[in-house]
């Protein structure tokens, strides 16, 4: 009888330690896609985040593609690193971050950045956690702090230097819909 409780109390405890969102993307109301994020906490202070996107749509005459792999991780509550890999359309988009003890190297294709503050929150950490009170996010997608506001209770507005807004809506702290508008609108809708 112990031989066979201890797998079902490994497992159980392995859900506990992993928490996963699945959320479904949507454009004029049809499906196009799907985003996973994983939140594993590994013990130790150390916490990953795992991002999984993928979508494809019609449009016209034209096929738009879209994939993105994100790892990012955490230790005592401060970014280590993070990994980002965005397919769109065929064109490749890495963007990688380090922290070497004194800063962070922030590396975009060739381009080589350093920012000198300590991250304690980042993009990723949206899918888990409302921004109560923060005003900057650090975007792992390209790579550098965005302004983030408060437009109502439960809702939050990012507005990217590529014409881009994300606005984040939470139900009691969860994230249940992402929406990124640049005239029309993509929704990322959690599964419940």
């Amino acid at each position: 009888m112990k031989n066979l409780l201890l797998p079902v109390l490994f497992l159980f405890s392995l859900s506990l330690l992993a928490q996963k969102h699945i959320y479904e993307i949507h454009l004029f109301g049809k499906k196009i896609g799907q985003t996973i994020v994983e939140r594993i906490d590994k013990g130790n202070g150390e916490v990953q985040f795992k991002l999984q996107s993928k979508s494809d749509v019609n449009i016209l005459f034209t096929h738009k593609t879209s994939v993105m792999n994100t790892e990012v991780n955490y230790k005592d509550g401060k970014m280590i690193s993070s990994y980002c890999k965005n397919v769109k359309d065929g064109v490749i988009e890495i963007v990688s971050v380090a922290w070497n003890g004194t800063k962070y190297l922030i590396k975009k294709g060739e381009e080589v950045l350093q920012l000198n503050q300590v991250l304690d929150f980042s993009s990723i950490q949206l899918y888990y956690v409302e921004p109560t009170g923060k005003t900057k996010i650090f975007s792992e997608r390209i790579g550098q702090i965005c302004s983030f506001v408060k437009t109502a209770e439960g809702e939050y507005e990012c507005k990217l230097a590529n014409g881009i807004t994300n606005i984040y809506r939470y139900k009691k702290g969860v994230l249940y819909e992402l929406e990124m508008s640049k005239g029309a609108s993509v929704f990322m809708k959690l599964v419940p």
